[in-house]
């Protein structure tokens, strides 16, 4: 069982500090100072577990906390009235550290005491609960023992304790207790924090007129909708109507086919139906229901979402924002219903969908499940991922679009033909099926390690576009070219950095790498010189083999490895397999990565006090 990833550990700590610990009861304990903001923290780990477990608000799940001194290794107590059942918890939020021994001997001797009413030796929390936990030891069908963890699992000593344990206390008489005790894993808390970022699933009726059902193989409804209808469910749930589709709303614009059907609405919205393609929803249930009024059939669909027709939906729905008098009620659609299940099945009906029309390959990426969980990791440090073409967020919230992210995740790679890459077809980066894509956005990829190789791709971006401007030419234009060249030789370089679990701010990697930058950037104008034979910059960072030579030679260079053996052997020994030597490339990234890491110990040293 692995233990909860870095990459969450500091998300978790602040929603436990801003959420649940201004709700805990007052700690009891006398412990230091310093030690009581840790403490609160991780009493609140409980009343998470329970906020999540059973959707709690949150001074519920504060008010079951009873984590303090004399506790007995109960951490909190919570009657689930539901299903009879309480629940009896002990959590442990250490970073990696297993479930022991001992802390399960302790909550089976606490459970214990609890079954038999022994409260004058636990604390004041539990003590202030008596009433209510009495009633509950009377009322409940069952008790289980919950226990929660964000480290590496259980030990298999503490294992092998507590169901036997669990057993004993069954055969002494206590029939209530569930026979084996539930875990609450670090896997779950890293789902958790992402379902906080999880957009809201639509359930709503659409009303269908001149229906027609298909049942198999999947239920299909078809027939004609009003746009009044379909406006409102716009109005009322916005972005989340769209959650399946590959794009939101990108604007009417003054042009093409946002611009057409706002002009039908506004001249002809009798012959809208006539003009329009048709509106695709797919939902996970889809139920026909009873003739409502007008004599439409009701469909209820659950987890409802739009995945063609978007545009014409909200370009319908801004005609009106602007035009609240414009009388469109003639306005209809035809509307395809699909019950796509809870499979992966509404991916290809949006796919299929969609290639009807035209749409840039690149959109597809909405339909890869990682992009969305990146999306979720982000948002956790406070960024909004734009995946799917939209507009901007609002003013004051940092973003970052896919376009950006691809290029920072190509760059950070180490592979010799990425500027080239990047140059002549940075599409590939971006289109789901291409092999490229598959690389940079495998399913290991981290939401912090996402942002921070942006904010080290911006930093040199900006280093790059500071040295075009003060520099006069010819290099000028060196600098205007080489950017993804030594993006990649810095980012390869600096890679600890980026894959910290840790957000490292722009600003911060600007100084990390400056004194780099500088260096290299005077590396690559004079070993250019040297190289392209007077050829245009502009063409010769096009041209891929023209870009390895030039990118090897100036690392070689920079981390002095001219005469290292391996380096000579590596250059001399080219294979047939490999043209561009990314061998070589491989080797002197590892080396980079190396030198950079000895450099960071010896300024963390130099910064100890004497």
């Amino acid at each position: 069982m692995a233990a909860l990833q870095p990459q969450f550990l500091a998300p978790l700590k602040e929603l436990l500090q801003q959420r649940f610990v201004p709700h805990l009861p007052p700690l009891l304990g006398q412990g230091g100072r310093e030690d009581k903001p840790k403490k609160q923290i991780s009493r609140a780990f409980s009343a998470f577990v329970l906020q999540q477990k059973f959707g709690l608000d949150v001074v519920t799940a504060a008010k079951a906390v009873v984590d303090d001194y004399e506790d007995h290794g109960i951490d909190a107590i919570y009657y689930h009235e539901s299903d009879q059942t309480l629940y009896l918890v002990q959590s442990k939020m250490k970073e990696d550290a297993q479930f022991q021994l001992g802390e399960a001997q302790a909550f089976v001797d606490g459970v214990n005491l609890l079954l038999n009413k022994q409260f004058q030796r636990f604390n004041q929390n539990v003590q202030h609960l008596q009433a209510d936990i009495e009633n509950a030891l009377d009322e409940c069908e069952h008790i289980q023992l919950l226990v929660a963890y964000t480290g590496n699992g259980i030990t298999i000593q503490a294992q092998n304790f507590l169901r036997p344990a669990i057993q004993a206390l069954i055969a002494e008489g206590e029939e209530q207790i569930v026979s084996d005790y539930q875990e609450y894993t670090a896997t779950d808390v890293e789902q958790a924090l992402r379902s906080e970022h999880e957009v809201d699933a639509v359930n709503e009726r659409v009303a269908v007129y001149k229906f027609r059902v298909q049942e198999q193989p999947r239920k299909l409804v078809f027939g004609i909708a009003k746009l009044t209808d379909l406006i409102a469910l716009h109005t009322t749930y916005d972005r989340k109507l769209y959650e399946k589709n590959i794009r939101y709303f990108i604007g009417a614009g003054r042009r093409g086919v946002n611009k057409a059907i706002k002009g039908t609405l506004s001249h002809e919205p009798e012959n809208f139906i006539y003009l329009n393609n048709g509106i695709t929803l797919v939902g996970n249930a889809v139920k026909v229901k009873s003739n409502n009024r007008s004599g439409a059939k009701n469909i209820d669909v659950k987890g409802l979402s739009v995945v063609n027709g978007a545009q014409t939906i909200a370009s319908a729905a801004q005609f009106i924002r602007e035009n609240p008098t414009a009388d469109i009620s003639q306005a209809k659609v035809m509307v395809t219903i699909i019950n796509t299940g809870n499979d992966t099945f509404h991916k290809e009906v949006t796919k299929a969908r969609n290639l009807q029309n035209p749409v840039d390959l690149a959109n597809f990426a909405a339909l890869d499940d990682t992009q969305e969980r990146l999306r979720q990791e982000m948002k956790m440090f406070g960024v909004e991922y734009l995946y799917r073409p939209q507009q901007t967020v609002a003013a004051g919230i940092r973003s970052i679009t896919i376009d950006t992210l691809a290029k920072a995740l190509a760059c950070m790679r180490a592979d010799v033909r990425v500027p080239y890459q990047l140059k002549a077809e940075p599409g590939k980066f971006t289109n789901q099926e291409s092999d490229e894509y598959q690389t940079i956005f495998s399913t290991d990829l981290q939401g912090a390690v996402a942002i921070n190789a942006v904010n080290c791709y911006l930093a040199i971006q900006g280093l790059c576009t500071a040295a075009e401007h003060s520099n006069p030419s010819p290099e000028k234009l060196v600098c205007r070219h080489f950017t993804y060249c030594i993006t990649t030789l810095l980012m390869a370089q600096f890679k600890g950095a980026i894959t910290a679990p840790e957000i490292t701010e722009q600003a911060e990697f600007k100084g990390l790498i400056s004194r780099d930058f500088d260096e290299l950037r005077q590396q690559f104008f004079d070993t250019f010189e040297k190289l392209a034979l007077r050829s245009a910059p502009h063409a010769y960072f096009k041209r891929l083999g023209d870009t390895a030579r030039l990118m090897q030679t100036v690392w070689i260079s920079h981390l002095n490895l001219s005469e290292h053996p391996a380096v000579k052997a590596k250059q001399e020994r080219l294979q047939v397999n490999d043209p561009h030597n990314q061998n070589l490339f491989n080797y002197l990234a590892e080396q980079a990565q190396r030198q950079q890491g000895q450099n960071a110990q010896v300024a963390n040293r130099q910064a100890q006090p004497a």
